[in-house]
């Protein structure tokens, strides 16, 4: 066939060609091109996914069950890009395309999986029905995040085509538009993560990470690691698991945990109460264990055990609300990465109950400091069997959905989660006993050396074959190039794998070492868990942060360019406290010890940046806040009069409105939420009625008003 005279091309996407000719269905099927990413690729594309030898072959066969009266078509412009035309005077003309496939004649307007669900929503806000039986309206503000609709529901683990076909059969009238009950629209935008988030980046940057930076400051000025009390460091160390990480992954927790499922959090109640007890639980611990060595006090002895018990409350609360959540979900089976969140919880409320044994037992004998022989396991424990497996599972559900990769192998996980967790066993029981039976029994201390080493070994071997698991390195199967997806978060996921993996190579270094009789200087101990916890954690923080948090609030991050500036700034300090700490201890190098106390102040930089980004982008976000805004007085009705503004401004008019069959205006919480995001013009869309008349007495009433 002539290419000039070709309908079809093999540019054109899938989805688009079978929806405008129902007879290319037959064609694919016949050269076994299947629905590949649900059909939202080029033919071309999808073609060589199915392994067509001949594509032009198939393009021919296509334009051969074209209607010969049909015009050729074009394909679909990107959403957003604009197109010209000439008007019938000549003059170029031009066309904002709106964000669906629009044909001709009598046929309906059609959305396809590369349109946005900000576009879909502000378009056709009937839609949001769809969307919350699906479990999808709170995510994304008002309008929806600007994500296509086809990878916003990959993400979210819901049947794209299901989701894109049932939002067609509305916007065109075959069905009714699911109705969302008063308590799903009261609540929908309640991002209960918002306090834990911004309370997390508050206590970082008073208590955490700049606490912390001082103290380093000083050491770097003393030129000893020793320089500042143990108390110091541990009530530092605290606040930084449970304030910094704790409720960054509680608040995180209670934001993807429902929307892995479609389902609803369990229980704001009680999610909130978990945030109260464990913001009370940290500043009791900190404080009175801080003053505790100036002021032996029974008061704050008490106060100090108080602080621990809140703080296991709140990590059962959290757990239970997290269970109920998983296990409301309608499925069949454990999923893998559900195995790394539920052992990462348990492990959480493991440490919070060894913290507490440790520190009753602390405060009975007399000590201010904790038991040297739990520090390091309990460490272990705390930044490895919670924080880690609890990133692993976040990583190995999200990256392969993120960047269109190969699923991980269930089977290989589920043995690699198995694996960690047996590894984080040995080494919190055999650390212990090694330094309990160095001195009085030889044999047995062999025993449990050789299960140490071992268990380092472990760590190292699954920690790398997880990363090989999540399919990293391949290519992946879904190209998402045709929609808009925001990737500056991936350079923090990267960095992040690079900082791990090289924290575990140093860990198994230092496992051979300690079982060879050459003990690990404190320093060196200190610089590999530095690198797991700023270089590993917090880098994951930041970059799935900036990833997950725009997107709930359905807006953009509030400054790309501060992100690439954290993002230099945390590696940078972070690479500079890992090299400059063992050199200065080992070298006794005053420069060295110099570039090691600047280090934190440079991490912390970093920090702020990072909670003014988060910050700015949450309270952008807020539901409400545009609509709220100042607007001039509406005078006069027209279609694309906004009406929530209307009825602010003009309470009468919601008689007129009723009067015309919009019954869910009679409902104060629908008055105040759904009217949000829709005007005139759209509202009769949902309400079929003359659009005209509705005008002249929507404007009669705005004069009866004003007589």
């Amino acid at each position: 066939m002539n290419p000039d005279k070709a309908v079809i091309t093999k540019d054109m996407i899938v989805n688009e060609v079978i929806n405008k000719y129902p007879e290319s269905d037959k064609v694919f099927t016949k050269f076994g091109v299947d629905m590949c990413c649900g059909g939202v690729q080029s033919i071309e594309k999808t073609a060589i996914a199915c392994n067509v030898k001949n594509i032009d072959e198939l393009v021919d066969a296509l334009n051969e069950v074209v209607p010969k009266q049909e015009p050729v078509q074009s394909t679909e412009p990107v959403p957003g890009q604009s197109s010209t035309s000439e008007d019938t005077a000549g003059k170029e003309v031009i066309e904002t395309p709106p964000p669906v496939t629009e044909t001709t004649g009598s046929e309906k307007l059609e959305i396809t999986g590369t349109v946005t669900v900000k576009d879909i929503i502000k378009n056709y806000p009937q839609t949001k029905g769809v969307f919350s039986k699906y479990g999808l309206l709170e995510c994304g503000g008002e309008y929806g995040p600007e994500e296509a609709v086809y990878f916003f529901a990959r993400v979210h683990n819901v049947d794209a085509d299901c989701l894109i076909k049932e939002l067609n059969d509305v916007i065109q009238g075959k069905v009714s538009a699911p109705e969302i009950s008063a308590e799903d629209l009261d609540t929908a935008y309640e991002n209960i993560y918002e306090k834990f988030i911004k309370t997390a980046i508050v206590i970082a940057l008073t208590t955490g990470c700049v606490y912390g930076a001082f103290m380093l400051f000083y050491m770097g000025l003393k030129h000893s690691l020793y320089a500042v009390s143990k108390v110091l460091i541990e009530t530092h160390g605290h606040t930084q698991i449970f304030g910094w990480c704790g409720l960054f992954i509680m608040g995180v927790s209670y934001f993807v945990i429902p929307r892995f499922y479609a389902i609803k959090l369990y229980s704001g109640r009680l999610a909130n109460l978990s945030f109260y007890f464990m913001v009370i639980g940290i500043l009791l611990v900190f404080f009175f264990r801080t003053f505790l060595p100036i002021l032996n006090s029974p008061l704050f002895k008490l106060l100090i055990i108080a602080g621990c018990l809140l703080e296991i409350l709140a990590v059962l609360i959290f757990l239970f609300v997290a269970l109920k959540t998983i296990l409301s979900a309608e499925k069949q089976e454990l999923e893998t990465y559900e195995g790394f969140l539920i052992s990462g919880y348990l492990w959480f409320l493991v440490q919070t109950l060894v913290l507490t044994g440790a520190t009753v037992y602390m405060l009975k004998v007399g000590e201010t400091v904790l038991p040297h022989i739990l520090i390091y396991p309990l460490r272990h424990i705390q930044v490895m069997g919670f924080i880690t497996l609890v990133i692993f599972g976040v990583l190995s559900r999200t990256i392969p959905a993120f960047l269109g990769l190969k699923t991980p192998n269930a089977k290989l996980n589920l043995l690699i989660m198995l694996g960690l967790n047996f590894s984080i066993i040995l080494r919190a029981t055999s650390q212990p006993l090694m330094a309990y039976f160095v001195d009085t029994n030889l044999p047995v201390y062999n025993i449990f050396s050789s299960l140490f080493f071992t268990s380092g070994c472990l760590e190292f071997v699954f920690v790398l074959f997880f990363l090989y698991n999540l399919n990293i390195f391949t290519k992946p199967e879904v190209d998402f190039s045709g929609m808009e997806i925001e990737k500056s978060y991936e350079k923090f996921v990267w960095a992040g794998i690079a900082w791990l993996v090289f924290a575990e190579a140093s860990m198994l270094v230092f496992t051979f070492s300690e079982v060879a009789g050459t003990p690990v200087s404190h320093a060196l101990i200190g610089a590999y868990r530095h690198a797991v916890t700023v270089g590993f954690i917090s880098m994951m923080i930041f970059g799935f942060a900036s990833r997950i948090i725009p997107i709930s609030q359905g807006i953009k991050l509030h400054s790309y360019t501060m992100l690439t500036k954290i993002f230099i700034l945390i590696n940078v300090g972070c690479a500079i406290r890992v090299i400059f700490q063992p050199v200065a201890v080992h070298t006794g190098s005053a420069p060295a010890f110099l570039l090691m106390g600047i280090s934190g102040f440079i991490e912390c930089l970093a920090i702020l940046l990072f909670g003014i980004n988060i910050w700015k982008t949450i309270n952008e976000g807020k539901r409400g806040t545009q609509v709220d805004e100042v607007h001039d007085d509406i005078v006069t009705v027209t279609a694309s009069t906004n009406v929530y503004h209307l009825i602010k401004q003009h309470p009468q008019t919601v008689d007129v409105l009723v009067g015309k069959g919009f019954s869910q205006l009679k409902n104060p919480i629908l008055r105040n939420t759904l009217t949000r995001a829709i005007n005139i013009g759209q509202a009769i869309k949902i309400n079929p009625t003359d659009l005209d008349q509705l005008l002249i007495d929507l404007n009669k009433s705005l004069k009866v008003e004003k007589n």
